[in-house]
């Protein structure tokens, strides 16, 4: 059984024009500005993580490449292993 989403009610200004050119598309506007916000969210957190890995130094990119090929190496042998893949 999934258990309800638990949801806080806030108030937010927004400019007339663009409240009444989502009202003309959705039944829900609530639903349309939570949905904005969680673009924005995920918009935010993807800018955050591209200027860590810009800013970092090369070598630091060259562990991280290493890693990642390291990993994937030992998950292919242990799926072959386990005959999963």
């Amino acid at each position: 059984m999934t258990q309800p989403v638990s949801k806080q009610r806030i108030s937010i200004t927004v400019d007339a024009k663009l409240l009444q050119d989502i009202d003309r598309i959705t039944e829900n506007p609530s639903a349309a500005v939570e949905a904005g916000l969680r673009l924005w969210y995920r918009q935010q957190i993807e800018n955050q993580l591209r200027a860590f890995y810009q800013t970092q130094k090369p070598t630091d990119r060259q562990f991280d490449r290493d890693w990642g090929e390291f990993a994937q190496t030992q998950m292919t042998e242990i799926l072959d292993s386990e005959g999963l893949q």
